[in-house]
């Protein structure tokens, strides 16, 4: 019987969160309890040191067993998002001699050899998703049962740095824990915060993180780019310490009285904030000159993402959404909206959680995980057989603690680990 229970780590750039939850039958997340500490050891989705990281995460998984009661944690679920990590679009043709039926085997053949001619140095593959099929010259979504003589797949690959993997493999080596699956962090998000009619009709998704911002964007139900820039929010508030004032302050200031755009700030009036440095004399700090700041900083961060939506072949029917953090930032819809001229939403997951979660869990800082638990949930129900070689790797103590596994469906394969355990 497959378990509806499922405990997802995020990893962020400030701090590091687990989560422990149930999807209840009618699809709705039941949260039982979250905990988190403040981390300096994961930078741009990165961690960067894994001993320190796999320590705080045994202690969050000690808290969250106390405080969910779910009993013992050895399995849980961690979304990847990184900088370097990007699509790369792959075409895999195949001359079929004479007529053949189009059978799933082929259409494994080809998405294996697509995996082997995508070994670039340094880089590891992290997801590959199917976009369409040419048989014959004709164009079709599933070719599966049709008959041809030539065919073509394309690929979009999503590519990122070895680091990513191999760091957050050593990280739950030293835990004790199996991760169960490593869903993109972009996709768990879009699971939650876009409708289905979001992706086919095109849709970008923006996640305004501390020291990440990423882009993807959607269409004909299908990612077709995706990017990370390694700047954040957190960028903003560095910038404010500038005027003299500490890190805490500047954060305060940025979210109570920062705006994204310094045209909006009609009335400016000056604050007077406590200087980093003892001693001196407190900071005086216009709200429009803090907006200047904020905004100056805002175009650098977005830039990359603005360029990228610039150039997309077709219309984004259902706009832009804004998730994350830096989502909170005043007038970040109007700053949005005039730098592209697209329809700006912010992200909203609460639909997905039960009656009887806590309102607390509808802020977009926990949107990750809720989409990462669903996408386990749904990983689950596929590939039942799943389960049963993590328990097999639970009970022999030769094999390291990462449980890493290869998730293939009609829509796309996760190769985050070499294994196809079937």
């Amino acid at each position: 019987m497959i378990s509806n229970k499922v405990v997802a780590v995020d990893f962020g750039s400030t701090r590091i969160s687990v989560m422990a939850a149930e999807v209840l039958e009618s699809g709705a997340v039941k949260v039982f309890s979250e905990e988190s500490k403040p981390s300096d050891e994961v930078k741009w989705g990165i961690v960067e040191k894994p001993t320190g990281a796999s320590f705080k995460v045994s202690e969050l998984l000690k808290l969250l067993t106390n405080s969910s009661k779910i009993g013992s944690i050895s399995l849980v679920s961690v979304a990847v998002g990184a900088k370097s990590m990007r699509i790369i679009p792959v075409t895999v043709s195949r001359s079929l001699g004479k007529l053949y039926e189009i059978t799933d085997e082929l259409l494994l053949d080809l998405l294996d050899e697509c995996k082997k001619n995508t070994v670039l140095s340094n880089l590891t593959l992290y997801e590959l998703i199917p976009v369409s099929y040419i048989i014959d010259g004709k164009q079709m979504d599933d070719p599966v049962g049709q008959t041809a003589k030539q065919i073509s797949a394309s690929y979009n690959v999503v590519v990122g740095n070895s680091v990513i993997k191999t760091e957050l493999e050593r990280c739950f080596d030293r835990t004790g824990v199996l991760m169960e699956y490593n869903p993109l962090a972009i996709e768990a998000l879009s699971t939650v915060v876009l409708e289905d009619n979001d992706r086919e009709v095109g849709c970008a998704l923006i996640n305004l993180g501390a020291t990440t911002t990423t882009l993807a964007v959607y269409h004909d139900g299908i990612l077709k780019n995706y990017i990370v820039v390694p700047l954040g929010a957190n960028n903003i508030t560095k910038d404010i310490q500038e005027l003299g004032i500490n890190e805490t302050n500047a954060e305060k200031l940025k979210c109570l009285k920062g705006f994204a755009m310094d045209s909006l700030v009609e009335e400016p009036v000056y604050i007077q904030v406590a200087a980093a440095e003892e001693g001196a004399k407190p900071v005086n700090i216009s709200t429009k000159f803090l907006a200047t700041i904020i905004e100056a900083r805002l175009e650098e961060i977005l830039q990359p993402v603005f360029d990228s939506i610039s150039n997309l072949s077709f219309t984004l029917e259902a706009g832009i959404v804004i998730t994350g953090g830096g989502a909170k930032l005043n007038s970040i819809i109007e700053f949005i909206v005039e730098r592209t001229g697209i329809n700006v939403r912010l992200g909203d997951h609460s639909d997905w959680l039960s009656d009887d979660t806590d309102k607390k869990f509808n802020d977009p800082r926990f949107a990750q995980l809720i989409g990462t638990i669903l996408l386990t949930h749904d990983n689950r129900v596929e590939h039942p057989e799943v389960e049963i070689i993590l328990e097999e790797k639970k009970r022999d103590k030769k094999l390291p603690g990462n449980g890493l596994i290869t998730k293939l469906t009609k829509r796309y394969t996760d190769y985050f680990s070499g294994e196809i355990p079937f």
